[in-house]
């Protein structure tokens, strides 16, 4: 029987792949850069453009779309009205504010090269939110959680996955507007208005009966078997994220999001983070495998000018227009200097959204390309900008 063979292949994906990211991971540690970047380099070690062991892509996108759920699963948890409320002031109007002008100015950029508004809007938005983990692990790593700085700029982070998941919703809205070409405004906005009333209805449920029933089945279980709470929880995070696919026309996304949120307003929340985070973490890094696996070098060689401005709008435009938005609100400079340089970078939401419009046919292979290299680029590069500005980030 071959190394081919069916039931091998998912095997040698996470045989090949778990030990490439493990090394990489691991050297990109020392180096002081993200463990992402370690797991994209992989991904593309193993993927169809680089020599050597190539893994089946299909199933590395069907064990990628487990990462995403659970990867949204775990914000959602985590998600506190609260800790948003405390810095809303600035974190509602920097966040819309900062995901406004990159939207914008990538959208006029690519429309001027030749590239259709609902691509650049779309582009735009993707680069505009930052990685969740890299923005963590940067501030961990140099102790700013409990300063103002640090609070700031998760509130900021908050909005941001807020406008993810508002944008996951309108991007069916969108491929719609697409399709219909000459598509009536009075009819996009009946289509906007159905989908809104679906999300509501399903908020609704999920937030009043959902979290009931959540609730006393968990508690339940915890008296018998810590191994039926761990299976309960995915059983419960799945059901909720696809059932919102299918039945709320919801993105799979934006289910395990929400599935996250109901789980989370239990009183299991610490249990349930504690017991679900190492499986999360590690289909987290097998999606960080499948998108490495479709970076194609030679497609930025093709479109080195579009990778050029894209990356300068992430490292450049998006740091300083946080930085004057912090500013304009009478912020400290150091707590303006944070917030810019750490989401001066793209991660995780952005490969989700990019999916999503792939998925619609709102946006091509090469701008998926060019925004796994920017997220490659850019999340190596924001260290080295966090320790050049680290003198202006005294508490």
């Amino acid at each position: 029987m071959t190394a081919d063979s069916i039931h091998l292949k998912i095997v040698l994906i996470l045989t090949v792949g778990f030990a490439y990211a493990s090394i990489l991971g691991n050297l990109s540690h020392r180096l002081k850069l993200s463990p992402i970047l370690g797991y994209l380099i992989a991904g593309y070690l193993i993927g169809p453009y680089s020599p050597g062991f190539v893994a089946d892509l299909q199933i590395a996108e069907q064990l990628a779309e487990v990462g995403v759920i659970l990867m949204m699963f775990g914000v959602g948890l985590h998600f506190k009205w609260k800790d948003l409320a405390k810095f809303k002031n600035i974190a509602i109007p920097g966040a819309i504010g900062q995901t406004l002008i990159a939207t914008v100015v990538v959208a006029i950029f690519m429309r001027s090269i030749g590239w259709s508004l609902e691509e650049g809007i779309v582009f735009g938005l993707a680069i505009g939110v930052a990685s969740t983990v890299v923005l963590v692990r940067m501030l961990g790593d140099n102790k700013l959680f409990g300063t103002p700085q640090g609070h700031v700029t998760m509130g900021w982070l908050i909005v941001e996955d807020i406008i993810t998941v508002g944008i996951l919703i309108l991007i069916p809205t969108l491929a719609a507007a697409r399709d219909g070409e000459a598509m009536a405004w009075e009819s996009l906005a009946g289509t906007m208005l159905f989908i809104l009333f679906k999300f509501i209805l399903l908020i609704s449920f999920l937030f009043t009966w959902g979290v009931k029933i959540v609730s006393y089945v968990l508690n339940r279980v915890i008296q018998y078997s810590e191994e039926l709470f761990t299976l309960t929880i995915l059983a419960f995070t799945f059901l909720i994220a696809i059932g919102s696919a299918l039945l709320f026309s919801s993105s799979i996304a934006l289910g395990a999001f929400i599935a996250g949120m109901v789980i989370g307003q239990s009183k299991m929340r610490l249990q349930v983070a504690s017991q679900s985070t190492p499986l999360k973490d590690a289909f987290i890094v097998i999606f960080f495998l499948s998108v490495g696996m479709l970076f194609n070098p030679q497609v930025i060689l093709q479109n080195s000018f579009l990778f050029g401005v894209i990356l300068a709008i992430i490292i450049l435009v998006k740091p300083f227009s946080a930085y004057l938005i912090a500013r304009l609100f009478k912020y400290p400079v150091a707590t303006a200097v944070t917030a810019a340089v750490s989401l001066g970078q793209i991660g995780e939401f952005s490969f989700i959204l990019v999916e999503e419009a792939m998925y619609y046919d709102l946006i091509s292979s090469v701008a998926y390309d060019v925004i796994v290299a920017c997220a490659l680029v850019s999340i190596a590069m924001n260290p080295l900008f966090f320790k050049l500005f680290r003198k202006k980030m005294v508490v």
